[in-house]
């Protein structure tokens, strides 16, 4: 864990932009912003997370330093994702550092931004769950500020096999969910126990209604009966839990 944490930590600082002259007083964090907010990271590759800071009062080279390692800051628990929305945006974390220097001095400082890109991004090999970004600020006269803000990696699900058929009664959708395998051995595994939520429209462009849910076995298969509805388009929604990302599935048609 000592080599995770080092290669986190080794971070790339864009000289600081002040906007204004230097200050004065004890430093400030203003706010520390994770980028991408919510990463989400594949059996292979790996996705590089860009950390800003917006602090004032600070000086010298090193005057705001980062550390970024898995956990929470406290002991608190953190809940399942959210569903995810449609056509929603990934912004990116900001959270105002809960340390000491939080709120601004009077009077406010000149604020600088220190931007940290670590020297190598996050693969499925690290832990999920909650992580911490835990900042450091140094005035002129040697104060020191502390902060933190916290952010969670999960791991890709996807949706296979989906198929939706016609009967005299209505549809039987069934497919099945993966997951980027845990133990490493294969690239996705099953998911068992999931729920999953079944998405209607009637013609492209209408709003998608929840019409029935499911559960996946062992094997990550799930199989529900829709009666009334026959024709039309649906998807296959997983909204997530802390540790693996929600998926939509592509749009799927009935079959005969």
């Amino acid at each position: 864990m000592r080599f995770l944490f080092a290669l986190l930590a080794a971070a790339t600082v864009v000289p600081p932009v002040p906007a204004g002259a230097g200050v004065a007083g004890e430093p400030v964090i203003r706010s520390v912003t994770v980028t991408p907010g919510a990463p989400v990271v594949g059996p292979s590759g790996s996705v590089r997370v860009v950390i800003e800071v917006v602090a004032g009062g600070v000086a010298g080279p090193d005057g705001v330093t980062i550390e970024v390692e898995p956990g929470a800051p406290d002991a608190a628990d953190e809940p399942a994702s959210p569903p995810i929305q449609e056509d929603a945006e990934d912004t990116g974390v900001t959270g105002t550092a809960d340390g000491q220097g939080a709120s601004a001095p009077a009077p406010a400082p000149e604020w600088e931004i220190w931007r940290f890109v670590p020297d190598k991004g996050l693969t499925r090999w690290y832990p999920t769950g909650r992580w911490t970004v835990t900042v450091t600020a140094r005035g002129a006269g040697g104060e020191v500020v502390t902060g933190h803000t916290v952010f969670r990696l999960r791991r890709e699900t996807r949706f296979s096999a989906v198929r939706v058929a016609a009967g005299e009664t209505g549809a039987r959708v069934r497919g099945v969910l993966n997951r980027v395998d845990p133990q490493g051995y294969l690239d996705y595994a099953p998911f068992p126990g999931q729920p999953v939520g079944i998405l209607h429209r009637s013609e492209p462009g209408e709003p998608w209604q929840s019409v029935a849910s499911a559960t996946t076995d062992a094997q990550g298969r799930f199989a529900r009966d829709v009666p009334g509805i026959r024709d039309g388009q649906w998807r296959i929604l997983f909204a997530g839990t802390g540790h693996y990302a929600g998926r939509r599935s592509i749009i799927h048609p009935t079959t005969a």
